[in-house]
């Protein structure tokens, strides 16, 4: 079975980076992947999408997720997870951060970031976790791990041995930011486990 993950967010929260690092533990675990991105005004806060598809036993003809068939989300920036919502399927797993980051247009005269973001995608229909990634990686003194938080939580949804994970990241990371993302990714895997 093909597996579908779209991870969102805007420009700077490492979407990129972190869909590398699961496409590298996919292909470490033997497995076929995918890997494709739109980037928005990322340079600015726009908004960044990365489609990682991946499976252990089929082959993976495209990059790009068919509208409404991602069987999981990362949302890196509530309202970004908000707009996104349709790339999913109803059946799908959100994993959602709480930080909002105003996008540029929220700037202008006459917008502003809606109160009730994090209640609707809650109410989506979907099977949301609320995973403080960037609370959680500012606990561990680098704001920068909020990405690699996000994929120890999604480690838990997926079949990937550990070992292929430590390994990606030693492959995309540099050396000196090894450490703290390595904490990273277990205190998301422990968030995740405790849902």
């Amino acid at each position: 079975m093909v597996t579908n993950v779209l991870l969102t967010g805007v420009g700077g929260q490492g979407i990129i980076t972190a869909s590398t690092v699961l496409s590298q533990a996919c292909r470490l675990a033997g497995w076929e992947v995918k890997k494709s991105e739109v980037h928005g005004m990322s340079q600015r806060g726009g908004s960044v999408n990365s489609y990682v598809r991946f499976s252990p036993d089929e082959r993976v003809a495209s990059p790009l997720i068919p509208e409404g068939a991602a069987q999981i989300m990362l949302a890196f920036e509530p309202l970004e997870g908000l707009r996104q919502l349709g790339q999913t399927s109803p059946a799908a797993r959100v994993l959602i951060d709480t930080r909002r980051i105003a996008p540029v247009t929220v700037d202008l005269e006459g917008f502003s970031y809606p109160d009730d973001v994090l209640d609707r995608v809650l109410a989506s229909g979907r099977e949301v976790s609320v995973i403080p990634a960037a609370r959680t990686a500012g606990e561990l003194g680098e704001p920068r791990a909020a990405n690699t938080v996000m994929l120890g939580a999604l480690w838990v949804l997926l079949e990937l041995p550990h070992d292929v994970w430590e390994r990606a990241l030693r492959l995309v990371l540099k050396p000196k930011a090894l450490d703290v993302n390595l904490r990273a990714f277990a205190a998301g895997r422990e968030m995740m486990e405790a849902h």
